[in-house]
């Protein structure tokens, strides 16, 4: 696994460490899915880290926002990806998130299909197994 940047470090100094701990456990979870992807930095209303998945027009699938006392994971095409557990949020025509106030909110299993949709979205090589069960990627397009 990656180590976080000097820079994202110092992007989560000023949140809490409950805030800083869930960020960058959420960013674990989306390199865990996703270890290719590069990571955009930035700090608005809200200190981001967007995912992309380089060499794609529209390769951002997804970010995490760290508030003061939440965190969101984010989707940038969540309004037509699947939602079969209802976890995501927002009225926007193409972004959702889903909110993590706490630790506990980390054990969802399901977090991982959805970071995996939000890469087929943008036309990204997803895990799959082969006939044996050995993990390989899949392209979708």
């Amino acid at each position: 696994m990656r180590r976080p940047s000097r820079q994202l470090l110092d992007l989560l100094s000023d949140c809490s460490p409950g805030v800083t701990h869930l960020a960058l456990a959420l960013r674990e979870l989306v390199l865990t899915e996703a270890p290719e992807a590069e990571e955009i930095l930035y700090s608005v209303y809200a200190q981001v880290i967007v995912f992309k998945l380089s060499g794609r027009k529209r390769g951002a699938f997804c970010y995490v926002a760290a508030y003061a006392y939440h965190v969101n994971l984010g989707f940038y095409f969540g309004a037509e990806l699947p939602d079969p557990h209802g976890v995501l949020k927002g009225t926007g025509k193409k972004m959702r998130h889903i909110r993590f106030d706490s630790p506990e909110d980390l054990r969802h299993r399901y977090l991982r299909t959805y970071i995996s949709s939000a890469m087929e979205r943008v036309g990204a090589a997803t895990p799959t197994k082969d006939a044996k069960g050995k993990t390989v990627r899949k392209r979708h397009h």
